[in-house]
């Protein structure tokens, strides 16, 4: 059908089942692991909506505008849903079995978490519905991880927990340090099948990894054992996070080396000759680019000083075990030979990019496994070349393979980025589409980028992991990668999260570091585990609109994104709106808007779809004139249609050119809806409730009308329309009579 933009979903379901070790480079797929079959998916946009092929259902509403009311946000949540349950294909008993996860609030308003139960029994890992409401009162976006047709009867398990740990200890032969363990019993919807089962979550350092296991609780089979780094079942509510801007109790102030962001980019040098690792050795030019630093808020007890502070905490859980380098003195002024320098270097950058997110932007984004700083271990991985974020505990580790990778500010932000982006989604951290992975190397390059040594002309301004990458242990990432959305997809999340990488590092090109990266978090803060990267494209746009940018950067936003291949509604109105509603006045719909500035405009133009695909003018209202101060605008739909009615306001400026606001959803009885018959249809289309001296129209997709006729005043057999000359795809007929308006959407085959 031409309304039909197909985008691959790229295992989407595998991804959020098996997950990914969470690193800042691929990382073979251990002997050890058993995978379930992938659930491979398809979608589609209608509108402002990402379907499920599969299921016939939203995946993502971008852009809404629905008013709701209630004491909690989520009652005002559940209110939508209710209102929206035909649309999302969940029934009252679905909605009133959602179990409330998390609720976070920020200066964009409220994200409400619905995790979905069976029996009383979690779904999956994070089965969830997600909804984003606006501080006054409007549902703006919607994520959708329902599973649905779920038909267990009886969820009694026969194998007890202990046993189903044993088996995968057993499995894993682990011999090492257990550093988390944890399980659950939950209901596993996979392939159209239902499964009761054990998730059992173990970190442990032999065989290195955060094995997450999926075991029959019936039959004590062994379904799935990965390698992840991803969340864990948890209460958020039984840890809070550290409010913004209030660290723990300062008690102490130190000083140390690092490397700020690398000594190449400090240097403004390249990989070879002195500029080499060396084995870790100290050279005249690299202990040159050392800068001594202030280590803020580090813990004095007892005439030991460690680094341990409010936003960034040292520990020392995987091997090999170094210890937490505590000592008499402030100054931790070490060579980049000793293995202290890594932990300083470390616990300075956590600690400053933990700073600038919650005391600059004031965004609170904090652990929730536990309080306190971030916990990181700056020599683990058992001195692999790689790093991981553990999900299940909340903590960072660096290896020391190839360059330390606790040695580069690039490969510390992008394993903190993971973090991040677990903590401000509660859990949700998806990574369809690589989508973390982009996460991490953008948060990355914002960090080392603002440091501005690197200008455009140089190739290492778009590098991401210079001192780490781009040399003879791997090549490293870049922050200009020439892919685009979907088609440059490769199912290898490493590469594909640089499509959303480059396109954020793009806007924050266009707009600066603090507005790119608070619309960044705001909008990543809306989304879940089932998000894909054109999600969060449209969830980061619509932060932007809430925070209330200008006309000048979301304009920016929304034209980078589109030019990644992302499929964005049209741009929001450049005019400063302060409100636009749209409501039922009896059997009429009133439109309102009020702008707070105004300028250069020629017209406003109310617009009417009855698809949320395909929009026509229904009024049009002349502005006052160039204005900086409040003015109220209202418009009367007398003849709405039954069924949806989608409005949004569109402005033509004095150059001709225009902008669009938020869509407005108003429904009304569906009692004249049109009965069309056949539909598909191939030749004669019958209208079988058609009235009598009424007009039939025909619209195509673009909103075009590609056929009027007029209906005698005396007919009393239905109508028939001749389809046959028709191009196939999706049309639109409407009946016009005694100034209603009736319509009903066929397929021409």
């Amino acid at each position: 059908m031409t309304m039909i933009l197909k985008r691959p979903l790229v295992a989407v379901a595998a991804l959020l089942l098996t997950g990914m070790a969470i690193a800042q480079k691929p990382a073979p797929v251990s002997a050890l692991e058993i995978r379930l079959p992938e659930e491979n998916d398809n979608w589609y946009m209608l509108g402002n909506m990402r379907m499920q092929q599969r299921t016939g259902t939203p995946a993502a509403i971008y852009q809404l505008a629905f008013r709701v009311a209630g004491s909690t946000p989520e009652e005002k949540a559940k209110q939508y849903l209710e209102a929206n349950k035909t649309l999302l294909g969940i029934s009252t008993a679905d909605i009133q079995a959602l179990k409330l996860h998390a609720i976070r609030t920020d200066a964009a308003g409220t994200v409400v978490r619905l995790r979905q139960t069976w029996k009383g029994l979690p779904v999956n890992k994070n089965a969830e519905i997600t909804v984003h409401i606006t501080p006054d009162s409007k549902v703006d976006y919607v994520m959708n991880g329902f599973r649905y047709g779920i038909a267990m009867d009886d969820v009694t398990p026969v194998v007890l927990p202990a046993s189903a740990r044993q088996s995968v200890l057993s499995h894993l032969a682990a011999a090492g340090n257990i550093s988390h363990d944890a399980s659950e019993l939950m209901v596993l919807r996979h392939q159209q099948r239902d499964y009761l089962v054990y998730r059992i979550n173990i970190a442990t350092d032999q065989p290195v990894g955060e094995w997450e296991a999926y075991v029959d609780a019936k039959t004590g089979t062994l379904l799935q054992v990965t390698d992840i780094a991803d969340y864990h079942h948890h209460d958020p509510a039984a840890k809070k996070p550290l409010p913004a801007g209030k660290p723990l109790k300062i008690t102490a102030t130190g000083t140390g080396n690092v490397f700020d962001p690398d000594p190449l980019t400090t240097a403004l040098g390249a990989y070879g000759g002195s500029y080499v690792d060396g084995s870790d050795a100290n050279a005249a030019v690299l202990t040159a680019q050392l800068k001594s630093v202030t280590l803020n808020d580090i813990t004095l007890s007892a005439g030991t000083y460690s680094l341990v502070g409010p936003y960034a905490e040292i520990r020392d859980f995987e091997a090999p075990s170094k210890g937490l380098f505590t000592q008499a003195s402030s100054t931790f002024a070490f060579d980049r030979n000793a293995d202290a320098f890594e932990a300083v270097n470390t616990y300075y950058h956590i600690d400053a990019m933990m700073r600038y997110l919650n005391t600059t932007l004031s965004l609170g984004i904090m652990p929730y496994q536990y309080a306190g700083g971030v916990r990181f271990d700056p020599s683990g991985l058992s001195g692999a070349d790689n790093s991981h974020y553990l999900s299940g505990s909340g903590q960072l580790a660096f290896g020391e393979g190839g360059v330390d990778d606790a040695e580069d500010a690039d490969v510390i932000i992008h394993e903190l980025g993971h973090g991040l982006h677990d903590w401000v989604t509660s859990g949700g951290l998806s990574q369809v589409n690589g989508l973390s992975e982009g996460t991490g190397d953008y948060i990355a390059g914002s960090y080392s980028r603002f440091r501005g040594y690197w200008t455009t002309a140089n190739a290492a301004y778009h590098w991401m992991f210079n001192w780490d990458g781009h040399n003879p242990f791997w090549g490293g990432r870049v922050l200009n990668y020439g892919a685009v959305y979907p088609g440059g997809l490769t199912g290898a999340i490493h590469t594909d999260g640089q499509i959303w990488a480059t396109a954020n590092m793009k806007i924050w090109d266009d707009i600066g570091r603090q507005k790119a990266d608070r619309a960044f978090w705001t909008g990543l803060g809306m989304t879940n585990s089932s998000t894909n990267q054109n999600d969060a494209a449209n969830a980061v746009y619509q932060a932007s609109i809430t925070l209330g940018y200008t006309g000048a950067e979301r304009t920016a936003i929304h034209a980078r994104y589109t030019a990644a291949g992302y499929t964005l509604p049209p741009l929001v109105l450049p005019v400063k709106l302060s409100s636009f509603n749209a409501v039922k006045s009896g059997s009429q719909t009133l439109v309102s808007w009020q702008t707070a500035s105004e300028e250069n405009l020629q017209s406003f133009a109310v617009e009417r779809s009855l698809n949320g695909v395909d929009y026509s003018t229904i009024g049009t209202v002349i502005p006052a004139g160039n204005s900086s101060t409040t003015r109220g605008y209202t418009f009367t739909d007398v003849a709405p249609a039954n069924g949806k009615n989608y409005y949004r306001l569109r402005s033509v400026s004095a150059n001709g050119s225009n902008d669009y606001s938020a869509v407005a959803l108003v429904i009304f009885g569906k009692d004249n809806q049109l009965l069309l018959f056949p539909n598909p249809v191939k030749d004669i289309l019958t209208i079988k409730n058609a009235t009598a001296g009424g007009t039939v129209a025909v619209f195509d997709l673009n909103g075009k009308q590609v056929l009027s006729q007029k209906i005698p005043a005396s007919n009393s057999q239905p109508v028939t329309i001749r389809m046959n000359g028709f191009p196939a795809g999706m049309y639109m007929v409407q009946l016009t009579a005694n100034g209603k308006i009736a319509q009903g959407t066929i397929v021409k085959e």
